[in-house]
């Protein structure tokens, strides 16, 4: 007895002390660490660390216990800092129903520092439970059953809310308090354009949604929103530019989407597009924002509903009023599905972009008087946009169930010519004016007569370089009367004339800007090179620091050279896809003319030019393995599928090898199937089998039918 009391006497007070706190525990305690129980002891801890961290100049920092959802997400460590603990002791938070229905938390020493670093919102609304094996006396303790409260529902527990009929709410108005900064005179809507949406209403109305003050709240927080904004201009804005940059971040920034629907539905459907095409990206949107988490698991469901908040604005009279935004709202929306693998859907929308545009008369110039020039800029772009459709459904194998943006008929009156835009950046152009382009730096050093430096290279000079290789590569195919042609001509001809449009295509790249090349790299073109056999050096990265004006953005500086690297990504990707394609053409008109070979001799002429066609496809196949293999995967995503599906078309086409296994021309093919293989693998991030090319629908009448 006496030697258990003495053992008693040795346990030390803190065991106790931790013991009685893990008793007391409760689910709903703060996240932060709580002090501890021995109150002078911690005084003089706290003391002692404040002078440490006064004397190195660091800021006292405190573990949370319980890590908050983004830190939880990013398995990162959640770490308060002890301002915010004092703040905490003076200060309760409210109770945590009040913060799991949405209550913004307005103090910012309320957040961890990575969440303050970030900028987006420090929330613990994800449930968690207890860690280890549960006890005794909770299992005996009885849950009581309790009817749903909509009002103290917790945030991840979305409630059906139904839709009442009511006059009195605006369309696509979000819930706004006495304290939001907008007034109600900003918040009004034409209704006779754009009616109410029930659903819309009902899903702004949710206890999960408590807190919104804009209408793309439904789809994520606007900090998160912003965030997919900035990647959508900084990584794919260079391949799909269907805004004006100044005026689309001006907008953005005075929250247009509040009254104007139009363009709550273009920043909709880039948020799509944008999700779409940097499958890298989503588990970062999930990790910054905890409810988007809950609510998306995968790209698809996220673009979807990205589609039913764009679907839900339209209304009966959308179609009595065309713009240019409703038609880059279906288009990017066409984008966004295809990339996931949604072909059919993509289908329909991608119809409806084709419908407007002809609506708009993007093909024809003269349908261009009348705009300013923002307007007729944008147009110009549009078109380009919708030609890449046009040719993919003309060369592409298995889409000719597609309809057509143009047809023979209409491309008598299509200047190709005077479609191109102009090459100035977006910050050059004004509604009303244009600003010229940046004179060359001279030096005085240099002699009259030399020959003057290029102009600087520009986002809009690359996306003028890959509509011109798209259009040369394609003329074949797409100008009128060419079945005609084909039919009132010989094979030897037709052949002839193939051969000299791959020479054409093949060399069209030779004078890019140096930046532009296929074998570029960041590094190795710089502002200081000499010319070299008299040729003027040509502009390399550190020449893009001076596109356009003087008072050039400096995000947009910082961005530039990542985005020069994905277009000439996408750019010599479209170069080498339409080579292999014009090869394919040729030689299938090889395999015809050997078949109506009439001597052996005549044959094996034919059999020795099929050798020598697949000579020029091994080094395109060749020269598309290294763009892929030199190019980090951060510069190639954002082509996305259209990109997987060039490398594969060009791949396959080293299946119809004409030499036999054990040759080396043969091993070197297997090789380089390997090797598309695997790059194929990393490149195609699609949700769901993209049945692109084969009969993805069905038809319920014939499967109906006995």
């Amino acid at each position: 007895m006496d030697t258990k009391k003495g053992c008693d006497l040795l346990v030390p007070p803190l065991i106790h002390a931790r013991q009685a706190m893990r008793r007391s525990r409760s689910p709903l305690a703060s996240p932060l660490a709580s002090p501890s129980p021995s109150a002078g002891q911690d005084k003089a801890d706290a003391d002692g660390h404040g002078k440490l961290a006064a004397g190195t100049g660091k800021r006292p920092q405190t573990l949370a216990r319980r890590a908050c959802d983004a830190c939880r997400a990013r398995r990162r460590k959640c770490v308060f800092a002890d301002e915010h603990l004092q703040h905490q002791q003076q200060h309760p938070l409210p109770p945590p129903q009040s913060l799991q229905a949405g209550e913004p938390n307005s103090s910012s020493q309320q957040k961890c520092q990575d969440c303050l670093r970030l900028g987006i919102s420090c929330s613990f609304l994800v449930p968690t439970r207890t860690r280890g094996p549960k006890r005794s006396g909770d299992e005996q303790q009885p849950v009581q059953q309790q009817p749903p409260n909509p009002v103290e529902a917790p945030a991840w527990q979305f409630t059906t809310v139904q839709a009442e009929s009511r006059n009195d709410i605006r369309p696509l108005a979000p819930i706004v308090d006495h304290s939001s900064p907008y007034g109600h005179s900003q918040l009004s809507i034409d209704g006779s354009r754009h009616a109410a949406s029930p659903a819309l209403t009902a899903q702004n109305a949710s206890p999960s949604m408590a807190g919104p003050r804009f209408p793309t709240d439904e789809l994520c927080s606007r900090a998160l929103l912003n965030i997919i904004m900035n990647d959508y201009l900084d990584l794919i804005y260079p391949l799909v530019p269907v805004v004006h940059r100044p005026s689309f971040r001006a907008d953005l920034a005075s929250n247009r989407d509040l009254t104007d629907p139009d363009f709550l539905a273009i920043v909709i459907a880039i948020a799509a597009l944008t999700v779409g095409l940097l499958p890298s990206r989503f588990p970062v949107y999930r990790a910054m924002a905890p409810d988007v988490a809950m609510r998306f698991d995968t790209r698809m469901a996220m673009i979807n509903c990205c589609v039913d908040m764009c679907m839900r604005v339209r209304n009966f009279n959308y179609w009595d009023h065309v713009s240019l935004r409703k038609w880059a709202v279906c288009y990017l929306l066409s984008v966004g599905c295809f990339q996931t693998g949604q072909t059919n859907r993509s289908r329909m929308l991608e119809v409806e972009s084709m419908q407007i545009g002809r609506l708009l008369g993007l093909h024809r110039v003269s349908d261009y008087d009348g705009l300013n020039c923002i307007e007729v800029q944008l147009r110009k772009k549009a078109f380009w946009l919708m030609f890449y459709t046009y040719a993919h459904s003309m060369l592409q194998c298995g889409r000719q169930e597609r309809l057509a943006f143009l047809d023979h008929s209409m491309m008598h009156e299509v200047n190709f010519e005077s479609l191109f835009p102009l090459d100035l950046d977006d910050e050059q152009i004004l509604e009303k004016s244009i600003l010229g382009p940046p004179s060359p730096a001279t030096s005085p050093s240099v002699p009259a007569g030399t020959q003057a430096q290029p102009a600087p290279l520009s986002l809009t000079s690359g996306f003028i370089l890959h509509s011109r290789v798209f259009f040369k590569g394609a003329q074949e195919v797409l100008y009128p009367g060419n079945c005609d042609w084909e039919r009132r001509h010989s094979p030897q001809v037709r052949l002839s004339r193939l051969r000299d449009l791959l020479q054409e295509v093949r060399y069209m790249l030779d004078d890019v800007p140096g930046p532009m090349r296929q074998w570029a790299s960041t590094g190795d073109y710089r502002a200081s090179d000499s010319p070299v056999d008299g040729f003027p050096s040509r502009p390399g990265f550190d020449d893009l620091g001076r596109i356009g004006m003087a008072d050039v953005n400096d995000a947009n500086a910082k961005a530039l050279p990542g985005q020069v690297e994905i277009m000439r990504a996408n750019l010599h990707g479209t170069h080498l896809w339409l080579q292999s394609l014009l090869l394919d053409q040729i030689d299938v008109l090889l395999q015809k003319i050997s078949q109506r070979a009439d001597s052996s001799a005549e044959m094996d002429s034919h059999t020795a030019a099929l050798k020598a066609s697949w000579t020029e496809r091994e080094d395109v196949c060749r020269q598309m393995l290294h763009l892929l293999h030199s190019m980090p995967y951060a510069h190639l995503e954002p082509n996305g599928l259209y990109l997987t599906y060039k490398v594969r078309d060009v791949g396959v086409t080293l299946l119809n090898c004409p030499y036999e296994a054990h040759e080396r021309p043969a091993r070197r093919a297997a090789e380089y199937m390997q090797d598309f293989t695997r790059a194929l693998s990393r490149l195609d991030r699609s949700e769901i089998v993209n049945t692109n090319s084969l009969k993805s629908w069905i038809d319920v009448d014939r499967e109906r039918a006995p």
